[in-house]
């Protein structure tokens, strides 16, 4: 127990070793160090392993005489403290109440918890509290500020505008990534509000986080712009405007792209029809500025995620890839042409504009079909089965073979997605189950252009704690390290897929960047259930300054009977089974040294004389000869 005295008696410019002169011990209690609440990082590890070694000697209670500059003489029995005296032994006893979890006290100057926390800063900074790296205070400022953050509900400024301010700088003051993350996420989508207020405590941000938000800010504002450019109308005019477009490609002939195209717009005007009777005109005019805000367009991808999940053929992982052009070969007539078609006009789309946006692992819808559906559909020979999908289909037939194309495991009970399944059998009375089919692709297309757009605005930023009924966007996390630390890059080490190589990459490429961002989402996170894989590791896009030559192919189920190569063509000899894409993060490594080291080679031996190194080199050399 730290029991603080003050002597202000001492001279203000008193040595070290005038100081230690004046401290005397007293031989307490045992008392114990309660257990840690959370695991730490590697950051911090030795800076608890230090403090360990000190808690198994015994424990002392210390008087500890602080030098400080007060006005009054404390050794007068009639003085009076002045005010400036006060707040600052109160801010001092605020300081021994903070590290050893007691209450708090305020004053008239600084009535507020943002102030109290500001001096006890001050006096952290003063005295190096620190872990080892400097990224923390150390270990038990980290922790106690978690139980006061929770306690006061610093994080949740969801209410205020000057607390979110408050939020950044107590966050870098305090050095508390939790802090600093939430306040920065929210800062960045009121940043034009943070600036019209014009409060003091804005330019009490550090430079390198104002610049931070500025550029996160202009980001953010792209970001919106082209979503509002899609959805305000629902127009994306890059589909069909490619190969779906064409009257002299090979898949024209075998396709009815005109008719995916007309149910493409179809479901366009059902989809419009469904939101203006919602909101009462689309786009909908709300209260604030922003037509598409954050909770609306939630609600959006949350309707379009449900109708993917009804639709989506879980058993046809995409052949696509952000990083490679596909490559696309003559379809014959005994190949089923519609995956590849709907993969190509879906691949158009995701290139027509930067940034490029991933592949989702699961790309196709369930097809309506006849099979099983209709008895003796199975025997019947090849050229009877076309002649038979030429036929129009009864209402009841038609409700029959649209049930069997859903995840009926799947299905929410919603009203968009109940108007929708009204809507398709309404567009399907008196078709063939071949036109049926055409509708579904149609419908597949247009939602799949939706759910695309979304990711980047909708998908939060990690580790938020107060997110519920926000309207502005939290998108935008703090890219770089903190900006109290010495690092330059926040880096990681990642394992390549398929071989014992391992690289060092900037980690808010990876956790951060486009595809990062998408493997957040819905598509990707129901992918991961799918399949049964705990982990979509994101991967390098064409952003990263990587060679993407020489990394090996991703892995492949060991279930489809596919033996991975490097040659031949992606699409053609090989089909993704894996929605591993590449990398796969890992601790650092054995013989790998931090902060952007080579890593060491794996014949390395460190009790190798330099005789039997040169006498390696020397038989390598007559090898080559």
């Amino acid at each position: 127990m730290v029991r603080g005295r003050v002597d202000s008696s001492l001279p203000k410019t008193s040595t070290l070793e005038d100081r230690t002169q004046q401290m005397t011990l007293q031989l307490p209690k045992q008392r114990s160090r309660p257990a840690s609440p959370a695991p730490m990082d590697d950051s911090s590890q030795g800076s608890r392993t230090m403090s360990e070694t000190y808690d198994e000697r015994p424990s002392q209670d210390f008087d500890l005489y602080l030098s400080l500059a007060l006005h009054a003489d404390l050794a007068s029995t009639y003085t009076s403290l002045d005010t400036d005296d006060i707040d600052q032994l109160v801010a001092v006893r605020n300081v021994f109440a903070f590290l050893t979890g007691q209450s708090l006290v305020a004053t008239p100057r600084t009535p507020a918890i943002f102030g109290i926390f500001l001096k006890i800063a001050d006096f952290l900074h003063r005295y190096e509290f620190s872990n080892l790296d400097g990224s923390t205070l150390g270990e038990d400022v980290t922790s106690n500020f978690k139980e006061f953050m929770t306690n006061f509900r610093l994080a949740d400024i969801r209410a205020s505008r000057e607390k979110t301010m408050e939020a950044i700088i107590l966050g870098e003051r305090m050095r508390s990534w939790e802090l600093y993350n939430e306040g920065f996420v929210h800062g960045v989508g009121l940043h034009d509000e943070l600036v019209k207020l014009r409060s003091p405590k804005f330019y009490m941000i550090s430079d390198t986080t104002t610049k931070r938000l500025e550029r996160a800010t202009i980001d953010l504002s792209s970001r919106l712009k082209t979503v509002r450019a899609r959805l305000e109308t629902f127009e994306f005019p890059s589909f069909f405007s490619g190969i779906a477009n064409s009257t002299t490609s090979t898949e024209s002939k075998m396709i009815h792209f005109k008719a995916w195209k007309a149910s493409f717009l179809t479901m366009r005007r059902h989809v419009m029809t469904v939101y203006k009777h919602k909101y009462g005109a689309w786009p909908p005019s709300a209260k604030s500025k922003k037509n598409l805000n954050r909770i609306l367009l939630r609600e959006v991808y949350q309707d379009f995620s449900d109708l993917y999940d009804a639709l989506v053929n879980r058993s046809s992982i995409t052949t696509r890839s952000a990083d490679i052009a596909p490559y696309h070969d003559a379809p014959s007539d005994d190949d089923d042409v519609t995956a590849p078609a709907l993969r190509r006009i879906m691949d158009e789309y995701d290139r027509s504009q930067p940034p490029t946006q991933p592949p989702i692992p699961f790309d196709t819808p369930l097809l309506p079909s006849l099979m099983g559906n209709r008895r003796g559909f199975e025997k019947l020979d090849p050229k009877k089965q076309k002649k038979e999908n030429g036929k129009r289909l009864a209402n009841d037939e038609i409700n029959q073979v649209l049930m069997q194309s859903y995840n009926r495991d799947q299905i929410n009970s919603t009203p968009f997605l109940q108007a929708f399944m009204q809507f398709e059998r309404q567009t399907a009375r008196g078709k063939t189950i071949e036109e049926i089919q055409d509708l579904r692709n149609g419908q597949w297309l247009f939602m799949y252009a939706v759910i695309q757009s979304l990711p980047l605005v909708i998908v939060d930023a990690p580790n938020l704690q107060w997110t519920k009924g926000v309207e502005y966007f939290l998108c935008e996390v703090p890219k770089g390290t903190p900006p109290w630390t010495q690092e330059p890059h926040n880096r990681g080490w990642y394992a390549i897929a398929g071989g014992a190589g391992v690289v060092s990459l900037p980690s808010d490429v990876i956790h951060h960047g486009v595809e990062g961002i998408y493997r957040r989402s819905h598509c990707w996170r129901a992918a991961e259930k799918w399949s049964g894989i705990n982990d979509i590791t994101p991967v390098p896009s064409h952003e990263m300054t990587v060679d993407q030559s020489l990394l090996p192919p991703p892995p492949l189920s060991p279930d489809d009977g596919i033996s991975a190569s490097r040659s031949g063509s992606p699409n053609r000899n090989s089909h993704r089974q894996s929605v591993h894409l590449g990398l796969e993060a890992l601790p650092l490594p054995a013989g790998v040294a931090p902060s952007g080291a080579k890593p060491v080679t794996a014949n390395y031996d460190p009790l190798k004389s330099f005789e039997a190194i040169l006498g390696e080199s020397d038989a390598l050399k007559a090898r080559a000869r």
